[in-house]
């Protein structure tokens, strides 16, 4: 799935050159992200194999990532401007560094993290965006592609849905605009590591698929070309 991303992503860019005459944008944003627990199952209580303990509670525990920030890239390219609308291929690349990663349990979440998860998302979209000659202008996106987790527990690939809203404000300056955005990425649950002053045990969870909401919420910069 990282290879078919890559090429999608290059493809992306080659068709972002040639179509920069028409009329091109590169947004820089940065906010806070929300991201939802994921219900915990299974954990290992022991060093020594066997170590798998299925916990015999549904939803005993979850998985809580904190709210941290994110940084945002998004280069965007006009394919069609109907004056009432304008139609939008744009790259938006995502990413949370070294979220803090804690427990939670039925008598409270744990004050100390057991891990940090960083994110990256690459998510290719089409965006509508309305009265596009307007001071303010509405647009919204929906793409897909990958994302990328990282932790103690080691890396993994998922699959990413993009979707979100927003308005692009210009300003007296030609190039320069503003941006305030909610994008939600839907994803899969990553990898993340257990307790090391206990044991070292993995953490799995109930659900599979994409359910695992990462919600962004930010503003910044837009540059037009």
């Amino acid at each position: 799935m990282t290879k078919q991303v890559l090429v999608l992503v290059v493809l992306l860019c080659f068709m972002s050159l040639s179509a920069l005459a028409q009329k091109a944008d590169v947004a820089f944003v940065a906010g806070a992200s929300f991201t939802s627990d994921s219900s915990l199952t299974v954990g290992c209580f022991t060093a020594t194999p066997p170590c798998v303990i299925t916990l015999p509670v549904e939803g005993f525990g979850a998985i809580h990532p904190d709210h941290h920030i994110f940084l945002q890239g998004a280069l965007g390219v006009r394919l069609l401007d109907a004056r009432l609308a304008s139609l939008h291929l744009e790259l938006p690349v995502v990413g949370i560094p070294s979220q803090p990663v804690r427990l939670k349990a039925l008598l409270g979440t744990f004050s100390t993290p057991f891990d940090h998860l960083s994110s990256i998302y690459v998510t290719p979209a089409l965006k509508v965006k309305l009265f596009p000659g307007a001071a303010v202008a509405p647009w919204g996106s929906i793409g897909g592609g990958v994302a990328h987790f990282s932790s103690d527990a080691g890396s993994t690939n998922k699959g990413a849905l993009q979707f979100g809203g927003g308005v692009d404000i210009k300003t007296n300056i030609p190039l320069l605009g503003f941006r305030a955005e909610v994008r939600d990425f839907v994803t899969g649950d990553p990898r993340v590591g257990g307790f090391s002053s206990i044991a070292s045990f993995p953490l799995l969870t109930t659900e599979s698929g994409l359910h695992r909401h990462n919600v962004l919420v930010g503003g910044g910069v837009v540059l037009r070309f």
